[in-house]
């Protein structure tokens, strides 16, 4: 009589086990998926400007319940879809997913894309990201400023309105793809005195056709570098 309570103890071990390696595969897949991708809708080449934002996020496996933000946009003709820790690919390089943000701004309206932005805070991936570029679109952009400030000659300000004492420098770097009739801004910033140095790179990539480029550009302050 007592064999039977083993029997069913090992039973359940047992099929416990296969869920669970079930549950661990299809996890794999899940996220071996969302890489794979992530890679055709991230990849900088090949942003989908005007593509419905719920054809876009359907290649990396979301969709618009999976939203970060859960603020509705009143004042706005657009909305912003936020994803954090996702594990996303730029001109093939593999960026960590713990160090990213991801947002797509789509039109209420028609719920097409036409703003990326994308937020990456390691220095090494920041340094491939520009290499990267300037592989693609050339070492030359259209438009490149570079600030270094110094203990001696300090440029920037602090949240406390005042001046930055550490080495820090400021990259405003623009691209634009003729192609995609798109631009490229990136603002990379970087602080020397810190150990490991700290970098952060942040891309901002609109479509040009769009009306609400100018607009854009001007209310993320880009139109004191590059007016085009």
């Amino acid at each position: 009589m007592k064999i039977i309570p083993i029997l069913v103890a090992l039973s359940t071990i047992s099929c416990n086990g296969q869920q669970e390696k079930k549950i661990i595969e299809s996890t794999k897949h899940q996220i071996e998926a969302k890489k794979n991708n992530s890679k055709k809708l991230l990849d900088l080449t090949n942003l989908k400007f005007k593509t419905n934002i719920n054809e876009v996020l359907s290649r990396i496996g979301l969709t618009l319940n999976n939203n970060a933000l859960n603020e509705y946009n009143i004042s706005g003709d657009y909305e912003e879809f936020k994803f954090t820790h996702f594990q996303i690919d730029l001109f093939e390089n593999n960026i960590d997913s713990e160090k990213n943000e991801t947002s797509f701004f789509y039109t209420k309206k028609d719920k097409l894309v036409w703003c990326y932005e994308i937020n990456i805070s390691d220095n090494d991936d920041a340094l491939k990201i520009i290499k990267s570029f300037e592989n693609k679109y050339g070492v030359k952009p259209a438009f490149s400023k570079i600030s270094v400030s110094t203990k001696e000659r300090p440029l920037f300000l602090d949240e406390n309105g005042e001046f930055k004492k550490d080495k820090l420098e400021e990259r405003i770097l623009v691209w634009e793809d003729l192609k995609v009739k798109a631009t490229f801004f990136l603002i990379y910033k970087v602080n020397y005195d810190k150990e490991p140095v700290e970098g952060s790179l942040q891309i901002i990539a609109i479509d040009k056709d769009n009306k609400k480029y100018k607009d854009w550009v001007s209310y993320r302050f880009l139109d004191m570098y590059y007016k085009n």
